[in-house]
């Protein structure tokens, strides 16, 4: 497994997941809880402070969506310019900007890096 495939596989199961859940926003509420924002809203979870409350209801469904959509834009983007390498249009600002694209990926990959298939070897390299 390369490291598109494994961007794409990480988030097909977010994807996966966020439409399980409520496709209406989430809000919080002063009480500590997050409800779905309906007519008759419907309690996601309460937890011990406003500051969690606000932390997960940010982090709702339709804007886990948002960015699966985003991330694989970038893929997209990356596996184009790829093509466009392999096919001889090289240029040192091509491959210039296919280096800075193949950091994105790699700093992509960052959060998933407790997944079993996740390789060192995507680890961004540190700055100098």
């Amino acid at each position: 497994m390369d490291l598109v495939e494994f961007l794409r596989a990480r988030l097909d199961k977010d994807e996966r997941i966020a439409r399980a859940c409520s496709g209406t926003p989430w809000k919080a509420t002063p009480s500590g809880t997050v409800s779905t924002d309906t007519d008759e809203p419907a309690q996601v979870a309460t937890v011990d402070n406003d500051a969690y409350a606000e932390h997960i209801s940010r982090h709702n469904p339709s804007r886990a969506l948002d960015e699966v959509t985003a991330r694989r834009q970038i893929l997209d983007e990356y596996e184009k310019q790829s093509w466009i390498l392999g096919q001889g249009h090289r240029t040192p600002e091509l491959e210039a900007a296919q280096a800075v694209r193949e950091t994105v990926l790699r700093l992509l990959a960052l959060p998933y890096a407790f997944h079993p298939a996740y390789q060192e070897e995507w680890r961004p390299l540190a700055s100098p």
